[in-house]
């Protein structure tokens, strides 16, 4: 498929490759959807194996991203921005390159962190562009810590409508970096009992030292019996191969397009198998986001709340109408963007 078929068949309004010479910056920045609001979307830094890999994640990420703001009620859309990561990279001269790319947006595409980005990058991209989520901003708080928070108020709403209360519930979170980590301190707060599994084994051991969880093999945690499946990793877990194989009642987790595929959501629901569709569950940094930049709010634990209803109504939609959360929540979503002119 062209690069112009593959924007017209996702919706996209623009894709940027971008390279910066002196410090021999590559990569892709895509906007889907500007219709609610400027577009909202971290960059990424990874080692991708082609080229044509790294574009498709910025298309199938910032889709993502539009649905995640359009499903939470935010003024804002969905992009996002990812970055060959290579030996030769210079990369405090990088991240200033790609600041500037971003300020010549002119605020129609605001930036954050994500995979492989540290706090010195953000650093660097702050020297040259304001369009950027900085975390050492005290008022603002620990974008993580908020999206952890978004999974466990979804995770609340998936408890509630199996009729489960979250003390006792056995929950396997698959990666405990930021996000996972903080998810694992929530839950054991909550008196959930924690399995933890990560490709870095350390860490996973400190993790469960931390929260009183038992560790895991990676390779092992998708089939562990357990009551709720919160991947945390990266995307595409769940497909033919992997679903068959699960042992749980619920799926929600912060991972980014957890589905390998559209039909993957009705294998889940074929097996009975409650999903949170992630772009839902991992809202919250997002969603602290918008409303500390773009709406000046000082908190956002009320609108956190609200994922619990949200994921309880789209749970009971889709029960209704035999159809898979997924689906439903696609549904939702792009009916928020159909009527987007007409609010």
């Amino acid at each position: 498929m062209s690069l112009l078929a593959a924007l017209e068949k996702q919706g996209h309004e623009q894709v940027i490759a971008f390279r910066d010479g002196p410090s021999r910056l590559r990569g892709f920045l895509a906007i889907h959807s500007t219709a609610l609001g400027p577009a909202f979307g971290g960059v990424r830094i990874m080692a991708y194996r082609r080229e044509e890999d790294a574009l498709a994640d910025a298309l199938r990420l910032s889709r993502g991203m539009t649905y995640k703001c359009a499903l939470a009620e935010l003024p804002a859309g969905g992009g996002k921005a990812v970055i060959l990561d290579h030996a030769r990279l210079a990369r405090k001269e990088a991240f200033e390159a790609y600041g500037r790319l971003v300020e010549s947006l002119g605020g129609r595409f605001f930036t954050g962190g994500d995979v492989g980005i540290r706090p010195a990058d953000l650093a660097c991209v702050r020297r040259t562009t304001s369009y950027v989520a900085c975390e050492s901003s005290h008022a603002l708080g620990d974008i993580n810590q908020h999206t952890a928070l978004g999974v466990w108020h979804a995770l609340r709403g998936c408890l509630e409508f199996i009729g489960m209360k979250p003390a006792g519930a056995r929950i396997a979170i698959q990666g405990v970096g930021n996000v996972g980590a903080w998810l694992a301190r929530i839950l054991a707060r909550e008196g959930c009992v924690l399995v933890v599994a990560d490709r870095d084994l350390d860490l996973a051991r400190r993790v469960a030292d931390a929260v009183g969880a038992r560790v895991v093999p990676a390779a092992r945690l998708l089939a562990t019996e357990c009551d709720v499946l919160a991947p945390c990793a990266l995307g595409g877990v769940l497909n033919a191969r992997t679903i068959p194989a699960l042992r749980c009642r619920i799926v929600c987790g912060a991972a980014n397009n957890q589905l390998a595929t559209p039909a993957d959501g009705d294998r889940l629901a074929r097996r009975g198998i409650l999903y949170a569709p992630d772009y839902l569950a991992n809202v919250g940094g997002v969603l602290r986001g918008v409303e500390f930049y773009l709406l000046g709010k000082k908190d956002s634990r009320e609108s956190l709340e609200r994922q619990r209803d949200r994921m309880l109504g789209i749970a009971r939609e889709a029960a209704a109408a035999r159809r898979s959360t997924a689906r439903v929540a696609d549904a939702m979503a792009e009916a928020r963007l159909v009527n987007a002119g007409r609010d």
